[in-house]
């Protein structure tokens, strides 16, 4: 139990364990870290043996300086930590590594919730997310930071149904935080150095028991992708969170805890 650190091919990923029971591992978003799961590790490690980590590239772990693959450092985690068999619990890009994981090592899953997820090779259609996409080139172009948080902040949190003023302040702070201190730290290489799958055209390969959560303010390629699994996925279910965007268990940590123990525990 506690803090730990593991070898990874060419890297290093930080970790914290907590609480006996059955295995769920918390993967967090792109350009966040895993302070995100702060709420969830709480409420799982009472029933659960929960795990979260920094992914290669993001929080504590090492930058990666040669291509990598997500999924294969997630593998790496749980067979050092000697887990056989897990839940995995991935938030938007936690749910790509959470789905190429699935479809690589489909055993090695019992659940799988998804969260906002994204999907390997998906391509951006939300005019909103393009918008803000443009935005945020234009100004990494030009050095300026702040305005390029800025855009990830429009995209991932407020939503494109929002106004900044609308979100909890603490939300947008924490997150701006994260996202501000993986570019420093990190610049773009968990992005860059990474190598995924083409899971957007796999999903009816999908063999867990999934639950795919989506904020009903969240984009359109979001939620598309959210009708996709559930239709898709051999058992698979949607649900809908009013009044929030992306960060979902962030906005609504309460019910998005009650939800994911409700689920885990009826598998």
């Amino acid at each position: 139990m506690g803090h730990g650190r593991i070898q990874v091919e060419n890297g290093e990923l930080a970790y914290e364990i907590r609480g006996e029971g059955d295995p769920v591992v918390l993967l967090h978003g792109g350009m966040l870290d895993s302070r995100m799961w702060d709420a969830e590790m709480s409420e799982l490690g009472r029933h659960h043996t929960a795990i979260r980590y920094d992914a290669r590239g993001h929080g504590e772990s090492s930058t990666p300086t040669e291509r990598f693959r997500h999924y294969e450092d997630l593998r790496a985690l749980m067979t050092a930590l000697e887990i056989p068999r897990a839940s995995l619990v991935g938030l938007s890009g936690g749910g790509r590594i959470a789905v190429d994981f699935a479809l690589t090592y489909p055993d090695l899953v019992e659940n799988l919730v998804l969260v906002a997820t994204g999907l390997s090779a998906m391509v951006s259609k939300d005019p909103f997310v393009l918008e803000q996409n443009k935005k945020l080139e234009e100004a990494g172009a030009r050095g300026d930071l702040p305005a390029a948080i800025e855009c990830l902040l429009r995209m991932w949190v407020d939503g494109p149904r929002r106004a900044p003023t609308d979100v909890d302040q603490r939300v947008r702070g924490l997150c701006q935080e994260m996202y501000t201190q993986t570019v420093v730290r990190h610049r773009l290489t968990g992005f860059t150095l990474m190598d995924e799958l083409r899971a957007i055209e796999r999903t009816r390969e999908l063999t867990p028991r999934t639950l795919t959560l989506v904020g009903d303010l969240d984009s359109q390629d979001i939620l598309a992708i959210a009708d996709q699994i559930e239709s898709e996925a051999r058992d698979a279910r949607k649900l809908i969170v009013p009044g929030v965007a992306h960060m979902v268990n962030l906005e609504k940590p309460a019910e998005f805890s009650r939800i994911l123990l409700d689920f885990l525990a009826c598998s």
